[in-house]
């Protein structure tokens, strides 16, 4: 067959991360509604984007552990069915206060599942192709909100922002279904898994190419915690995502208050850079397994800075046409880098501590989400409401994101069995 079940159990996985990707930026399209409604300011509107985030990172180790532990599909599937509640919930809200509550449960109950999801992409892919396999699910990163700005461009027109809401809850369902069919704890468990798959996936385990790289000899997550780098890792993912999300969550303000934009016109060309982005994250995975080996950090490196370059273009140039053509290039290189930083842990990270361990790292970039949308929300009230100056801010974190990537980033080969480990708990390393 053409399709194998890992194959199918990755496509489930990003199936259901596109549904929670549309069902958490919806919001950024209904923030002008909501503001006018409730009569919320741009610094009460970032609180409302970072409760999400607040709950978001408290969940991310708890749902990696809880992974590690009862397996990830139990996990996976708790996940769906909360945050698809809190995502109706959001259309019956009745004020700031109810607003930042279901904000934040919808985070806490979303935050167990990235972590859970990698566990799988460890139990399912050898480290010959998981970088291309977390890649392509990681692509929802940026497909995500391309389809929301879509979508609810043309869903609010029709029907409002909290019945848009009501409808997404509902669509939760078919995620739910989807993964109880689809996926397992691991190859071993599952019901359709053939045995000449278990065979070529154990084939795929001890080639070369799946031992070419190092991964940290870690027996407990207190052990993992205790090595330079994760704390790396963890930090860049932080301040990228100071980048990232901003740019994500204040994107369709900006062109509305910015470049002067309609509702239809933000749909379509604010999705433009996102579509963009899954393209070149789905290629970062395959180009970083194929030519990045041992040297990864040089392809991030690389997106980063001519990325950088034309997102800043996109701010300065006034001709849409071309504005528009620095976005989509800087969409797909930024997302490119953020594809070829998530293979790092996918190499890493031993698989028994995969889920802990990178929703350690994602806890991070959650914390930068958090502090990103409160840190855009005051600069551009302290700004006269100029909503471009939150770009200073995105522009800013991304070029120390790129610096640290250089400095702090250091790839080592696999090492034979006999040759002392240079990460081993008593000497350290770099990530």
């Amino acid at each position: 067959m053409f399709l194998k079940t890992r194959h199918t159990v990755g496509l489930t996985l990003l199936f259901c991360y596109l549904v929670a990707w549309l069902d958490r930026m919806a919001i950024n399209m209904t923030l002008p509604y909501m503001a006018q409604d409730f009569g919320l300011g741009p610094e009460k509107l970032g609180w409302v984007l970072s409760a999400f985030f607040l709950g978001y990172s408290l969940s991310q180790v708890p749902g990696g552990m809880m992974a590690d532990r009862v397996g990830p599909r139990r996990v996976i599937l708790a996940a769906l069915v909360w945050w698809s509640f809190f995502t109706a919930a959001t259309g019956v809200v009745g004020g700031l206060a109810s607003l930042l509550v279901v904000r934040f449960l919808f985070g806490l109950g979303e935050g167990v599942f990235p972590a859970a999801v990698w566990k799988v992409i460890g139990q399912f892919f050898s480290k010959k192709d998981r970088g291309t396999a977390n890649a392509i699910i990681l692509s929802s990163v940026a497909l995500g909100p391309a389809i929301s700005m879509m979508l609810l461009a043309q869903m609010l027109p029709e029907l409002g922002w909290r019945k848009s809401f009501l409808v997404l809850g509902a669509a939760g369902a078919l995620c739910v279904f989807a993964a109880w069919w689809s996926v397992a704890d691991s190859p071993e468990k599952h019901p359709r898994m053939a045995r000449e798959e278990l065979e070529q996936f154990e084939r795929d385990t001890r080639s070369e190419a799946a031992n070419s790289e190092q991964t940290l000899d870690r027996g407990s997550f207190g052990d993992l915690l205790r090595s330079p780098a994760i704390w790396v890792l963890f930090f860049v993912a932080l301040i990228y995502n100071l980048t990232m999300y901003g740019w994500l969550n204040w994107l369709p303000k900006y062109l509305m208050e910015v470049k002067g934009l309609s509702l239809g016109k933000t749909g379509v060309l604010g999705s433009l850079p996102f579509l963009f982005g899954g393209a070149g994250c789905m290629l970062a995975g395959y180009v970083s397994d194929r030519w990045f080996r041992g040297r990864r950090k040089w392809l991030v490196l690389g997106c980063q800075v001519v990325g950088g370059a034309c997102l800043y273009l996109f701010t300065r140039i006034e001709d849409p046409v071309q504005y528009m053509v620095a976005q989509c290039v800087a969409g797909f290189l930024l997302f490119m880098a953020a594809g070829a930083i998530w293979a790092l842990p996918m190499i890493l990270v031993p698989t028994r501590l995969m889920g802990a361990g990178s929703g350690f790292i994602n806890t991070g970039g959650q914390i930068g989400g958090f502090l990103t949308n409160i840190l855009i929300g005051y600069v551009i009230k302290w700004s006269d409401n100029d909503a471009g100056a939150g770009f200073q801010v995105m522009l800013g974190a991304l070029v120390v994101a790129a610096v640290l990537v250089g400095v702090g980033i250091r790839e080592r080969p696999a090492v034979p069995a006999s040759t002392p480990n240079p990460l081993s708990p008593a000497t350290g390393g770099g990530a």
